[in-house]
């Protein structure tokens, strides 16, 4: 089966690239010289990143059409986005063009040619102050609270109503990585502890509760349900093994004192808790694991090391720079939450 992925240099793209193979899928990739060269032969102005990946929106659903039928296209996975509540405050405009408008141009081009769409989702979508006792299921009440999560709400409604026969969405909780992971708490404090950063925002409550989930697993359950064949549903993906903040920085810091040495992570984040809007935050993956069968493989410690060591190798890697960005800026980010 031939695979398009959108934004498949980010976090969540580049480590599905990796998992493609493992299940027989092959590979289609927007910055190929195959690739490159069809479109200047069929003279579309096809628009690239720095990076030489395709932009979602800023090229007509015709544009799409044209590269879904030459590359042969069967799946496309869609998870090119404008991630994060701090993030999409700094350039709103751009994010949603990026995240609703692009989400419109890939379904209708798929819908043409009938090819089915995975949606990248997320749990910010849900109404939490609901469900800050219980664990967020896929009929849980929705009502974000960010305009991110409102921008993704809107995306998953276009998914529904403008991809055509096939579609499906995965939302996953709390993943987190390496390289690319421009979010999680676990690599902004590694990155900041590396690199002797002090001071770091981190907008979380030590003592509300998440889940975290190491991206290879949730990247595991994306291709496994559309191998499956699991369509025209949503799922939702998380490792179910909920830990407060503080109990996640405490293992985070005794890890990073054992692959890492030195003394501590005390001074390298500023805490906010109030900015916490998620408060506790735990999600239901029991609906996909009763149909798909998947369940995840790397504990918390395990993640954590794996994350640890591949940021201490990388050298291009900064999940600080939109924080960097608002301070030169002079943005108060805790206004957005």
């Amino acid at each position: 089966m031939k695979v398009f992925i959108t934004g498949e240099k980010g976090f969540i793209g580049r480590n599905l690239v990796k998992k493609l193979p493992e299940f027989e899928f092959s590979h289609i990739s927007s910055s190929t010289v195959d690739t490159v060269d069809f479109i200047e032969k069929a003279n579309l102005k096809y628009t690239f990143h720095e990076e030489e990946e395709l932009c979602v929106h800023r090229n007509s659903i015709e544009h799409w059409v044209e590269f879904f039928f030459r590359t042969k296209t069967e799946v496309v996975i869609h998870n090119a986005a404008t991630v994060g509540t701090d993030v999409v405050a700094l350039n709103p405009t751009e994010a949603t063009l990026t995240n609703v408008a692009g989400t419109y141009n890939i379904c209708r081009a798929a819908k043409r040619l009938g090819i089915p769409v995975c949606y990248m989702g997320t749990t910010v979508i849900y109404d939490v102050a609901w469900y800050q006792d219980t664990s967020i299921t896929e009929t849980s009440i929705k009502g974000p609270t960010t305009l991110y999560g409102c921008q993704k709400l809107c995306a998953e409604d276009i998914v529904k109503s403008q991809t055509g026969k096939k579609w499906m969405i995965v939302r996953p909780l709390f993943a987190y990585g390496g390289v690319g992971d421009m979010n999680s708490l676990i690599a902004k404090t590694t990155f900041g502890y590396l690199n002797g950063k002090k001071g770091i925002d981190m907008f979380l409550d030590q003592e509300k509760i998440k889940d975290y989930m190491h991206v290879d697993d949730y990247c595991d359950a994306v291709l496994t349900a559309i191998k499956q064949g699991l369509w025209n549903d949503d799922w939702n993906v998380a490792s179910e093994t909920p830990l407060n903040t503080g109990e996640i920085m405490s293992m985070l810091q005794k890890i990073l004192v054992e692959e890492l040495g030195g003394e501590g992570i005390e001074e390298v984040l500023e805490w906010h808790p109030k900015t916490d809007y998620l408060g506790n935050h735990r999600l239901s993956s029991a609906k996909f694991r009763r149909y798909s069968r998947w369940e995840p493989k790397i504990s918390l410690e395990e993640g954590i090391r794996r994350t640890i060591r591949e940021i201490k190798e990388s050298k291009d890697y900064n999940p600080l720079e939109h924080l960097e960005e608002a301070k030169e800026k002079g943005v108060d980010l805790t206004n957005f939450y």
